[in-house]
């Protein structure tokens, strides 16, 4: 019960302090929001069209924590709020099942002290709930594959729960397990007595379980849906989608980075092979494995996004956790080179933490180096006043962070290290309620306010650039003619309400010489916003 209260202090409060963020947080809102205004449950749509790449499990939930809550921030976070709480305590008891409860504390520790793997469970994005439902089925694959003989009971278990994160984001989920699976039965085939029959129950399942709205989608004559979904994600292997094309390393420095501390301990733990029980060991193999595997497999599709490599949070912690569990003890030792290497680590971030809190007063060289980024100039050219304690985050970080690295060199190694994750789980709280508002107000708070304000009286269309915001924001309803060219409708034909149009700033001048009857009217920091005003301005129903 204590977990649990801590969990919900940890991940509810403040969820909707800033706007959701586009694309993805506002892409899965907004399509829970138009499930809320069509009725509409049995498949996705944007825009009141429909959307394929992604199966409904996640956008069900948010749906429903949005007819509970209302349409809102806080309502499209709230699931993953809750899968956070629920990741706290499968940690935990997992944790204290292997080893102990001081090292299930500690692996939550761990986990949620670590920067990016908490902010996770503050957003609205699917994956915190796709990857603990992995690995929640993976976990029970190490259970059932810890005996000579395969527990069945626990393989239906796994197959149901990678059966619901197909559900969730589509059959990733599956290919990586099955990935896991085949490394670790290749290399150790010989010590378990399984039956044929196994997979095949096994993969029934998942089929049953995970591809169960794919079979309601056909039957119920959307079949180009279910292909479409296919060709999307072969897309996402084969090339870069939507612009997310980085080079072959992107993940690793992501890992490394964004994930301090634990990137750091991880590192320390592959030098170090210190004896270990052989349920230890064998929970060691699978979470290497697993972390290899998804490391691997997404540094070698074309697409990539920060949170596809979200998966080896788990292993990581659990291996990083484990190092300093044994250091504790006496059994492993913190080396010089780790601890430089988080003296380094703490003053790159606490200074950026710090440079964000004071970004009025360092206004004027930014603008200079944004100087031919029109959208991040006409941004950050706002005037939004630093707040009084911006400052805050950056201070607690590197005093709080230089202090537990002291006590580490003194010797008090528990102090130290439970100082150290405290300041990064301490931290982002702080960075989640103080900071990102700000970059909110910086980057899109004044358009999001602007399709609020006009919702009821206008339609919104984003040119030249790829937006959701203006959907959900704009309280979209379904448009009173049908079109396959949206945009071309309400630029040329009659419309029943006026429309505005929006453009990044650096888009405005070949937007305005290509469609000269749109004249610019306002302006929301880096987007400009645009009217028709042809004199025949035909509205649905004028004579």
């Amino acid at each position: 019960m204590l977990v649990c209260t801590i969990g919900a202090l940890l991940f509810v409060p403040f969820l909707g302090e800033a706007h959701l963020f586009d694309w993805d947080e506002v892409n899965f809102a907004e399509a829970a929001r138009e499930m809320l205004v069509t009725g509409d449950y049995s498949y996705v749509q944007v825009n009141f069209k429909p959307f394929w790449e992604k199966p409904p499990l996640f956008i069900w939930l948010q749906a429903f924590s949005m007819s509970l809550f209302g349409v809102s921030e806080f309502a499209a976070r709230l699931p993953n709020a809750i899968c956070g709480v629920l990741t706290i305590l499968i940690l935990f008891n997992i944790g204290n099942k292997l080893v102990s409860k001081n090292f299930g504390l500690l692996w939550v520790l761990v986990y949620f002290g670590s920067l990016l793997p908490q902010a996770y469970f503050r957003t609205g994005i699917i994956d915190p709930c796709f990857n603990l439902l992995i690995f929640s089925s993976i976990h029970q694959l190490v259970l059932a594959s810890k005996e000579k003989v395969i527990s069945r009971v626990r393989m239906i278990v796994s197959a149901v729960l990678i059966g619901l994160a197909v559900l969730t984001k589509g059959p990733t989920a599956f290919a990586l397990l099955g990935l896991c699976c085949a490394v670790y039965f290749a290399l150790f085939f010989r010590k378990h007595n399984w039956k044929l029959l196994d997979p095949f129950i096994y993969l029934s399942i998942v089929i049953l379980v995970g591809f169960s709205w794919f079979f309601f989608e056909v039957a119920q004559g959307h079949g180009y849906v279910v292909q479409e979904f296919i060709d999307y994600h072969i897309r996402l292997l084969s090339k870069s989608e939507a612009g997310h094309g980085q080079p072959f390393y992107y993940h690793p420095v992501v890992l490394l980075l964004l994930c301090f501390p634990m990137s750091l301990f991880l590192i320390s733990s592959w030098f170090n092979n210190e004896k270990s029980s052989t349920e230890i060991i064998h929970y060691k193999k699978w979470m290497t494995i697993l972390f290899w595997v998804v490391l691997i497999v997404f540094s070698v599709v074309k697409t990539k996004i920060i949170h596809y490599s979200s998966l080896t949070y788990f292993p990581m912690s659990f291996l990083a956790a484990w190092f300093i569990y044994k250091a504790l003890k006496s059994k492993v030792e913190i080396s010089n080179w780790l601890k430089l290497s988080i003296f380094a680590f703490i003053l790159l971030f606490g200074t950026a933490f710090l440079l964000v809190g004071i970004m009025e007063q360092i206004k004027e060289p930014l603008l200079k180096l944004l100087i031919n980024d029109g959208l991040a100039y006409g941004n950050f050219n706002q005037n939004i006043p630093d707040g009084p304690f911006d400052w805050i985050v950056g201070v607690v970080f590197l005093v709080a962070g230089l202090a537990s690295l002291l006590a580490i060199q003194k010797g008090k190694t528990r102090e130290g290290i439970v100082g150290l994750f405290g300041t990064c789980l301490v931290s982002v709280s702080l960075l989640l309620l103080i900071i990102a508002p700000k970059i909110d107000r910086y980057t899109q708070k004044s358009l999001f306010d602007f399709y609020e304000e006009h919702s009821e009286s206008h339609h919104f269309q984003p040119l030249a650039m790829h937006s959701y915001a203006h959907l959900f924001y704009g309280r979209r309803t379904p448009l009173p003619v049908e079109t396959d060219d949206e945009p071309k409708w309400l630029l040329f034909e009659k419309v029943d309400k006026p429309v505005y149009f929006v453009v990044r700033a650096h888009d405005l001048k070949k937007t305005v010489e290509y469609f000269p009857h749109i004249k610019e009217v306002d302006r929301k920091g880096g987007y400009v916003i645009l009217e028709r005003t042809d004199d025949n301005y035909p509205f649905l129903g004028s004579p």
